[in-house]
C-alpha cells in the first residue's frame, strides 16, 4: 500500500511540474509574440498598402516614378543568382506576352550588379521596362521587397497608388534580398 501512495504522490508532483512548465512555455511565446509583431509587419508591402515615392532610371535610359504606374500595371523583382526567380521567369515571360496591356504598364526590376544582370536584362527588356539596382534600392524599398521573385499589381484606390494583388504568378518561395 506504501508503494502506490508513493507512486500516486510522485506521478501528481510531475504532473504538476510539467503545468508549471507548461504555463511558462506559453507565457514565452506570447513574450516572442510580441517581439516578433513588428517585425512581420514590416516584411513586405501587400494589398491595400500604398507604394513609396521613388525615382529611378530604366536600363533604356527612361526616368521611372511612382506616378509612372498606371492602373493595373505589374512590377516584378528578380535576382540573377536567385533560383527561385530562375524558375519563375518562364511564368512571367508567359504571362507578359499574353498581357494585353503591353509593355508600358510593366516593370521588372533586377536587383543585383549590372554585369551580373546582363542575361536577366537581355530577357526582359522586350517584355518590361527594367530598372537594375543593388539591393535596398529607391525602387525595391519603395516597394519594400524582402526578396524575390515578388510580381505585384498596382491600382489607385482614393487617389492613392496602392498593391492591389501580389499573387500575379504561381510562384516558389521567395530568396531574401
Amino acid at each position: 500500500m506504501y508503494v502506490l501512495t508513493a507512486a500516486v504522490v510522485l506521478l501528481s508532483a510531475l504532473c504538476l511540474l510539467n503545468l508549471l512548465l507548461t504555463v511558462g512555455v506559453v507565457k514565452r511565446l506570447r513574450e516572442h509574440t510580441e517581439i516578433l509583431a513588428p517585425i512581420r509587419q514590416q516584411a513586405g508591402i501587400r494589398p491595400g498598402d500604398e507604394v513609396a515615392e521613388f525615382q529611378a532610371v530604366t536600363v533604356d535610359g527612361r526616368p521611372l516614378d511612382r506616378a509612372c504606374l498606371a492602373d493595373d500595371s505589374v512590377v516584378a523583382f528578380f535576382a540573377p543568382d536567385c533560383q527561385p526567380c530562375k524558375a519563375a521567369l518562364p511564368d512571367y515571360v508567359r504571362f507578359a506576352e499574353a498581357d494585353e496591356h503591353g509593355r508600358d504598364r510593366r516593370i521588372a526590376v533586377v536587383i543585383g550588379t549590372a554585369e551580373a544582370s546582363q542575361d536577366l536584362v537581355a530577357l526582359l527588356s522586350p517584355l518590361a521596362h527594367v530598372v537594375v539596382e543593388e539591393p535596398l534600392g529607391p525602387v525595391g524599398t519603395a516597394f519594400r521587397t524582402s526578396g524575390t521573385p515578388t510580381v505585384l499589381r498596382i491600382g489607385t484606390a482614393g487617389g492613392r497608388t496602392v498593391v492591389t494583388s501580389d499573387r500575379v504568378l504561381a510562384m516558389p518561395a521567395a530568396t531574401a534580398v
